[in-house]
């Protein structure tokens, strides 16, 4: 585990933008804060969707769309 010492980065974070290792990638999760936005902006060099869901409904139609745009986004992006 990589160990972090930035106030309200969630555990997970850093593991997952070390497993990314500069590819693009989306995570969706309950826990996600504006420290973790700010934490994979500066640690990692490839495009990251992050998107905070509610708990209590799950994914919605609006996270469907927005993973498609962002998605989509890549696959006809330039590279």
């Amino acid at each position: 585990m990589i160990r972090v010492e930035s106030p309200g980065v969630f555990w997970k974070t850093p593991e997952i933008v070390a497993w990314a290792a500069g590819r693009a990638f989306a995570w969706i999760d309950d826990e996600i804060t504006q420290a973790d936005h700010a934490w994979v902006k500066e640690h990692h060099d490839g495009p990251a969707l992050l998107r905070r869901i509610d708990a209590r409904r799950g994914l919605v139609a609006d996270d469907f769309a927005a993973l498609t745009a962002w998605g989509t986004a890549r696959a006809t992006g330039p590279g």
